[in-house]
C-alpha cells in the first residue's frame, strides 16, 4: 500500500512539474528583441498593468496567417495603454516573419517580437501552433487559445478584453 502511494504521489509530482502554464498561473517572464530592431527589446514587466494577448506565431503557420489580420483589426480597436497584442515570432529568420507582417500589419500596430531560441514555445510547453495567452493588469494567465482564433473566437476574446479592461 505504502508503494502505491509514494507512486501516485510521484505521478502527481511530475505532472505538475511538466505541466504547461495554463488558467491562473502566472504569465512567463520573457526579454526578447523587436523583430524589427534587434537592439530593441521588450520585457514582460513593462507590460504589466496592461491586459496582453501574447501571441507564439510563424510566418510559415497557416492558421497563424489566417488570425494576424484579425489581431491587427482587434488591436486597432484599443489603445495599447489599456490591451496590447505582443507577438512572438519563432521563424528560422527575423526577415521570414517581417515579410509576412509587412503584408498584413504594414502599419506595425501590433508589437512584434523575435525569438529565435524559441523560448516561450518551451516554456509554455505549446501544443500547437498558434497559441495565445491572454494576461491580465497583474500577470495571470485568464485564458489560454491553442490553435487559430476566428471571428467569433475573437467577438469572445473581445467581450473577455472589454471585461478585464473594464470599457
Amino acid at each position: 500500500m505504502k508503494k502505491i502511494l509514494i507512486f501516485i504521489i510521484g505521478i502527481l509530482l511530475a505532472v505538475e512539474i511538466f505541466a504547461a502554464p495554463g488558467v491562473g498561473d502566472k504569465a512567463v517572464d520573457f526579454t526578447l528583441p523587436s523583430l524589427y530592431n534587434e537592439n530593441k527589446t521588450l520585457s514582460s514587466k513593462e507590460l504589466q498593468g496592461k491586459v496582453v494577448l501574447l501571441n507564439l506565431w510563424a510566418s510559415w503557420c497557416s492558421g497563424c496567417q489566417e488570425e494576424m489580420p484579425l489581431f491587427v483589426k482587434l488591436q486597432q480597436e484599443f489603445n495599447k495603454q489599456d490591451f496590447e497584442i505582443v507577438l512572438s515570432s519563432i521563424d528560422s529568420s527575423a526577415q521570414n516573419g517581417i515579410d509576412f507582417l509587412q503584408q498584413v500589419d504594414p502599419q506595425q500596430t501590433l508589437t512584434s517580437l523575435y525569438d529565435a531560441k524559441k523560448t516561450l514555445p518551451k516554456a509554455y510547453r505549446c501544443a500547437g501552433m498558434p497559441s495565445s495567452y491572454l494576461i491580465d493588469q497583474e500577470g495571470n494567465i485568464v485564458a489560454v487559445y491553442i490553435g487559430s482564433l476566428d471571428e467569433e473566437a475573437m467577438q469572445k476574446l473581445h467581450s473577455k478584453i472589454v471585461e478585464l479592461i473594464g470599457k
